[in-house]
C-alpha cells in the first residue's frame, strides 16, 4: 500500500486507521500506540493466517537492536489483548499458536483497499459482484464489435454472463452472515426498588411485560406497559403464588409452577388474564411452556426429568424423550426446536421439539438464569444470558440455516456494570425486555435490642466473613468481585490475599491463625461455574501465592481444633450425592466420615468433638467423633450451619420460616434468633440467596442486598 494511503480495518466494535495508526472502539480512540498497534496491523493484513514470531521480529525489531525479544513481544501482545478485551484461553480476535506465532480469527472488513475481506480472507460479495459486472461489460463491448453474423452468439454470451452475475448476487445476499445486533438505548420500565425473580421468567404479550418481585407481603406477580409506568398487580389465585413460566400465544393466560406442600413436587397451574380462578392442569410437572400454536404444553416431570407433551388443558400427557438433566426448555417460534440447560454445568443444549437429536451447542459457556433465553420472531437470532461467576451479560447467536453461514461462537452485547437476567424479545424483534441488577452489598450484624440488622464495619460490600480463633482478625470476600481479604477486626491492616481468576467462597482460619483455607469456584474461568471442578486452596495470612490443596468436586473446608486435619464436602456428580471426607494434612490422605453419604457443608465444632453438616433430604445432622454416629439435629429446609464459640449451639438459616434459629446440641431444642422476613441477603456467587455467619460473640452476621434491580427495555439495531 502506498505511503500515506488510508486503510481502515473494522472488526466487532473496533476499527484500526492505518493512516494515523489509531485503534478506535465505537468511534472513540484508545490509548494504544507503538508495537501493539503495529502487531495488530500485521495480523489484520493476513486474516486467518499464521504470522510467525520470527516474522514479527523481522518487521518490528531491526537486526542490530538488542532487546529481550520474547519478553517485548509477549508484553506487546498482552497490551493488545487488554485493549481488545480479549483472552488468550478463549480468544475472539487474537489466537495464540504456542511457540509458533499468532493469527487474527475475527470477522473483518477493510475499507480503502481494492478488496473487502471476509472471515475466510476471500473476496466478499459486493466486490465479487462488481468484478463480475466489469468483466461482463467488457465482454459485451467486445462482442458488439464483431460482425453481424456473430450477433446471436454475442447475445447468448452476454445472457450467460448476466445469468452468472444474477446468481452470484443472489448467492451473496442469501448466504452472507447476518448483521450483529447492537443495543443502542436502554429504558427503565420499573422503579419499585424491590428484588425481582429474574432467575425465572419475564414474559411479554406484545403490550405488557409480566414479572414477579419480592415485596414485604411476599412474592407478587406484576405487569407493566412496554413503554414503562406504574406496575399493576396480577391477581393470582393459585394455592401459592408459584413461579411465572410462560404466557399463552394469545395473551389470555399465564403458566405457573406451584410447589405442592403434600407431595413436595411442582405442579402446573393456568391463571386466566386479567383475572379469574386458576386451574390445576398438570401434577408433577415443572418448566411448562406453550407451543407456538397454543394447542399443547411441553413440560418436565419432577420424578423422572423427562420431556413430556400434553394438550393445552393438561390431558393426554405423553413422554417425548429422556434428556440429560433437562432444565428450563424454550421453544422456537416455528415449534420445531427446543433449547434447554443441562446440569451440573448449566450449558446450553438443543433438540428437536420431539426430544430427538439432543446435543450441546455452547459447551464452553454457562447459562446464568433459570431460563435459557428466546428467539427473535424471524428466528434469525437467539438472545441469552451467559456466565460470569457472579454476573450475567446478554449474548446473541446468529442462527445457522442451510442457506446461511453463522458464526460458531456467541457475541457479547453487554459489558456491565449491571448484571442481566434472561431476555425476552418483543414481538417486533426491536427490543429486549430484561431484568438488570446492580450488585452492591452492606455487611451487617444483628442488633438484638433493635431487632434488626445494622451496618458492620461501616457497611463495607463484603461477604463470607470468618474470624480468627483469638477474635482479633477477620477474613472476608469482596462483593461482587469475589477476592479474598484479611484485616484486623476493626477493619485496619487490610491485605488482599487472592486475585482473579480465583473466585472465593467460605474462607476458614486455621486454629493457629497462620493460614486460611477456602473454596475456589471460578476454576480459572470467570465466565462460568462448574460445580464438578471446585477446588480447595490454602493461603498464608501474611500474603503470597495460594497453594492448591484439593482439585476436584470439593468444597467447604473446615479445620480440626489442632489444625492437623481439614474436613470437606465431596460431591459425586455422576450420582449427584455428597459425602464428608477428612484430609490428613501430614500424610495428604483422605478418609470418608462413616455414614456421611448425603451430607455436605461440614462445620467442625470449636471443641473438636462434633461435625455439623447439612443433609439430604432437608436435614441438619451432627456427627459425634466419640461414638462414630450421626444424629438428626433438625428437619426442614435449612442452610448455613455455624457453631457458637462454646460449642453448645448450632445456628442455621431456616428457609421455610425465613428466620435464623439456634439449636441446642444437648437436647435439640430450637429458638428463633432473628426473623428474616422482608430481608434480602446477598453474596458472591449466591447473590440471590446470600449467606449467614457468626461474630466471635455469636451475633448473626450477613450481607444486606443494597443493589437496585429493575425491568428494562433495551432497543436493538441491526446493521
Amino acid at each position: 500500500m502506498p505511503v500515506g494511503e488510508k486503510q481502515t480495518f473494522r472488526f466487532g466494535p473496533f476499527e484500526l486507521d492505518t493512516q494515523c495508526s489509531q485503534l478506535r472502539r465505537d468511534g472513540v480512540g484508545l490509548k494504544l500506540q507503538g508495537q501493539p498497534v503495529q502487531i495488530l496491523q500485521i495480523l489484520l493484513e493476513k486474516p486467518g493466517q499464521l504470522v510467525t514470531r520470527e516474522e514479527l521480529q523481522k518487521r518490528l525489531w531491526a537486526s542490530d537492536t538488542f532487546v529481550d525479544f520474547d519478553h517485548s513481544l509477549n508484553t506487546a501482545i498482552k497490551k493488545l489483548r487488554q485493549a481488545l478485551g480479549d483472552e488468550a484461553d478463549t480468544p475472539r480476535y487474537i489466537e495464540t499458536l504456542p511457540r509458533r506465532g499468532y493469527r487474527f480469527i475475527g470477522e473483518l472488513t477493510i475499507e480503502g483497499s481494492p478488496n473487502k475481506i471476509s472471515e475466510a480472507g476471500t473476496l466478499a460479495g459486493e466486490e465479487f459482484v462488481h468484478k463480475v459486472a466489469t468483466t461482463l461489460a467488457d465482454a459485451a463491448i467486445n462482442a458488439a464489435t464483431d460482425s453481424r453474423r456473430k450477433t446471436r452468439r454475442s447475445f447468448w454470451i452476454v445472457a450467460t454472463f448476466a445469468a452468472m452475475l444474477a446468481m452470484a448476487a443472489a448467492a451473496y445476499w442469501v448466504t452472507k452472515p447476518l448483521p450483529v445486533p447492537k443495543i443502542v438505548n436502554a429504558h427503565a420500565l420499573t422503579k419499585t426498588g424491590f428484588r425481582k425473580t429474574f432467575a425465572a421468567e419475564l414474559v411479554t404479550d406484545g403490550t405488557s411485560v409480566y414479572f414477579q418481585e419480592n415485596r414485604p407481603v411476599g412474592l407478587v406477580t406484576l405487569q407493566v406497559r412496554n413503554s414503562g409506568g406504574e406496575p399493576s398487580e396480577v391477581a393470582v389465585s393459585t394455592p401459592d403464588v408459584g413461579s411465572l413460566r410462560d404466557i399463552s400465544p394469545d395473551g389470555s393466560s399465564l403458566l405457573l409452577s406451584v410447589l405442592n406442600p403434600e407431595t413436595r413436587r411442582v405442579d402446573t397451574w393456568v391463571q386466566p388474564l386479567p383475572t379469574g380462578p386458576a386451574r390445576l392442569i398438570l401434577k408433577d410437572a415443572n418448566w411448562p411452556l406453550w407451543t407456538p400454536d397454543g394447542k399443547s404444553i411441553l413440560f418436565v416431570r419432577n420424578s423422572d426429568h423427562d420431556l413430556y407433551r400434553a394438550n393445552a388443558d393438561g390431558s393426554d400427557a405423553q413422554r417425548l424423550a429422556t434428556l440429560p438433566n433437562i432444565t428450563a426448555p424454550a421453544i422456537s417460534p416455528d415449534g420445531r426446536r427446543i433449547r434447554f440447560m443441562v446440569a451440573p454445568k448449566y450449558d446450553l443444549w438443543e433438540a428437536r421439539a420431539d426430544g430427538s437429536g439432543a446435543h450441546a451447542i455452547l459447551p464452553e459457556y454457562q447459562v446464568m438464569a433459570l431460563r435459557v433465553g428466546s428467539w427473535s420472531p424471524n428466528q434469525e437470532y437467539f438472545f441469552t444470558t451467559l456466565g460470569g461467576i457472579d454476573r450475567g451479560d446478554i449474548w446473541v447467536l446468529r442462527e445457522k440455516h442451510w442457506w446461511r453461514r453463522s458464526a460458531a461462537n456467541p457475541i457479547q452485547l453487554t459489558f456491565g456494570p449491571m448484571s442481566f437476567g434472561p431476555p425476552s424479545v418483543s414481538q417486533d424483534g426491536q427490543h429486549l425486555f430484561v431484568g438488570a441488577h446492580g450488585r452492591q452489598g452492606e455487611l451487617s450484624v444483628y442488633d438484638q435490642r433493635a431487632g434488626k440488622f445494622v451496618p458492620y464495619l461501616n457497611g463495607i460490600s463484603a461477604c463470607y466473613v470468618d474470624f480468627s480463633r483469638d477474635g482479633k482478625w477477620m477474613a472476608y470476600v469482596s462483593f461482587p468481585e469475589g477476592t479474598l481479604w484479611r484485616s484486623r477486626i476493626d477493619g485496619t491492616e487490610r491485605m488482599q490475599l487472592t486475585i482473579p481468576p480465583l473466585g472465593v467462597i467460605n474462607p476458614r482460619w486455621s486454629p493457629d491463625g497462620k493460614l486460611i483455607a477456602f473454596t475456589d469456584v471460578a476454576n480459572g474461568d470467570r465466565r462460568k461455574w462448574d460445580g464438578s471442578l471446585q477446588r480447595i486452596y490454602v493461603v498464608s495470612t501474611n500474603g503470597g501465592a495460594p497453594v492448591l490443596l484439593l482439585a476436584g468436586p470439593f468444597s467447604d473446608p473446615t479445620w480440626s481444633t489442632d489444625g492437623r486435619f481439614i474436613a470437606y464436602a465431596y460431591r459425586n456428580n455422576v450420582e449427584d450425592i455428597a459425602e464428608v471426607r477428612i484430609l490428613d494434612l501430614q500424610t495428604q490422605t483422605s478418609t470418608t466420615v462413616p455414614e456421611s453419604r448425603g451430607f455436605w457443608s461440614p462445620r467442625w465444632s470449636p471443641d473438636g468433638k462434633h461435625l455439623a453438616a447439612l443433609g439430604s433430604p432437608n436435614t441438619a445432622g451432627l456427627f459425634d467423633f466419640a461414638t462414630g454416629k450421626w444424629e438428626t439435629l433438625t428437619t426442614g429446609s435449612v442452610g448455613w450451619p455455624n457453631w457458637s464459640h462454646d460449642s453448645r449451639f448450632v445456628y442455621v438459616y431456616n428457609v421455610t420460616q425465613a428466620s435464623l434459629v439456634r439449636i441446642n446440641v444437648a437436647d435439640h431444642s430450637m429458638k428463633q434468633v432473628a426473623s428474616l422476613k422482608g430481608f434480602n441477603s446477598t453474596a458472591y456467587r449466591l447473590w440471590l440467596f446470600g449467606w449467614y455467619g457468626l461474630t466471635p460473640d455469636d451475633r448473626p452476621i450477613t450481607t444486606r442486598d443494597t443493589g437496585d434491580e429493575e425491568v428494562y427495555a433495551l432497543d436493538l439495531e441491526y446493521k
